[in-house]
Protein backbone atom coordinates (compact mmCIF):
# COMPACT_ATOMS: atom_id res chain seq x y z
CA UNK A 1 0.00 0.00 0.00
CA UNK A 2 1.38 3.18 -1.08
CA UNK A 3 -0.95 5.64 0.82
CA UNK A 4 -0.63 4.87 4.84
CA UNK A 5 -2.16 6.99 7.55
CA UNK A 6 -0.46 7.57 10.71
CA UNK A 7 -3.11 8.11 12.69
CA UNK A 8 -2.27 5.21 15.49
CA UNK A 9 1.17 7.25 15.88
CA UNK A 10 -1.20 10.57 16.38
CA UNK A 11 -3.59 9.09 19.02
CA UNK A 12 -0.25 7.35 20.92
CA UNK A 13 1.39 10.77 20.15
CA UNK A 14 -1.60 12.49 22.45
CA UNK A 15 -2.02 10.13 25.17
CA UNK A 16 1.28 11.10 26.15
CA UNK A 17 0.58 14.79 25.68
CA UNK A 18 -2.91 15.15 27.63
CA UNK A 19 -1.70 12.13 30.11
CA UNK A 20 -4.68 9.78 29.62
CA UNK A 21 -5.79 6.86 27.23
CA UNK A 22 -8.27 7.85 24.49
CA UNK A 23 -10.64 5.53 23.88
CA UNK A 24 -11.89 5.01 19.99
CA UNK A 25 -15.57 6.11 21.97
CA UNK A 26 -14.15 9.26 22.92
CA UNK A 27 -12.36 10.32 20.07
CA UNK A 28 -15.43 9.05 17.94
CA UNK A 29 -17.30 11.65 20.25
CA UNK A 30 -15.16 14.37 20.75
CA UNK A 31 -14.03 14.35 17.22
CA UNK A 32 -17.85 14.00 15.20
CA UNK A 33 -16.65 10.54 13.32
CA UNK A 34 -17.70 7.30 13.86
CA UNK A 35 -15.97 4.28 15.46
CA UNK A 36 -16.11 2.28 12.43
CA UNK A 37 -14.11 4.92 10.41
CA UNK A 38 -11.48 4.93 13.28
CA UNK A 39 -10.92 1.36 13.28
CA UNK A 40 -10.64 1.64 9.11
CA UNK A 41 -8.15 4.74 9.88
CA UNK A 42 -6.12 2.43 12.37
CA UNK A 43 -6.37 -0.60 10.47
CA UNK A 44 -5.30 0.66 7.25
CA UNK A 45 -8.37 -0.46 5.25
CA UNK A 46 -9.30 3.47 3.46
CA UNK A 47 -9.25 3.29 0.14
CA UNK A 48 -11.24 6.79 -0.16
CA UNK A 49 -9.87 9.42 1.87
CA UNK A 50 -12.61 11.87 2.59
CA UNK A 51 -12.41 15.74 2.99
CA UNK A 52 -14.35 15.83 5.48
CA UNK A 53 -12.96 13.04 7.84
CA UNK A 54 -9.53 14.41 7.49
CA UNK A 55 -10.73 18.04 8.11
CA UNK A 56 -12.16 16.67 11.35
CA UNK A 57 -9.43 14.81 12.40
CA UNK A 58 -6.94 17.14 11.85
CA UNK A 59 -8.96 19.55 13.73
CA UNK A 60 -9.12 16.84 16.78
CA UNK A 61 -5.43 16.11 16.63
CA UNK A 62 -4.48 19.61 16.06
CA UNK A 63 -2.28 18.30 12.78
CA UNK A 64 -2.40 18.77 8.94
CA UNK A 65 -2.56 15.86 6.49
CA UNK A 66 0.47 15.54 6.29
CA UNK A 67 1.00 14.62 9.33
CA UNK A 68 -1.58 11.89 8.97
CA UNK A 69 -1.02 10.42 5.84
CA UNK A 70 2.49 9.31 4.62
CA UNK A 71 3.08 8.07 0.37
CA UNK A 72 6.08 4.96 -0.03
CA UNK A 73 6.03 4.21 -3.41
CA UNK A 74 5.94 0.40 -4.54
CA UNK A 75 9.16 -1.27 -4.85
CA UNK A 76 8.25 -4.55 -5.19
CA UNK A 77 8.91 -5.95 -9.52
CA UNK A 78 6.12 -4.94 -11.34
CA UNK A 79 4.53 -2.67 -8.78
CA UNK A 80 3.17 0.76 -9.11
CA UNK A 81 6.20 2.54 -8.81
CA UNK A 82 8.12 0.72 -11.37
CA UNK A 83 6.35 3.22 -14.53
Amino acid sequence: MAIQNRLKILIAEKELRDGKRLSYRTISDEAGLSTSTLTAYVSQKVNRYDASTLEAICKYFGCQPGDLLTYTPDTEPGGAGND
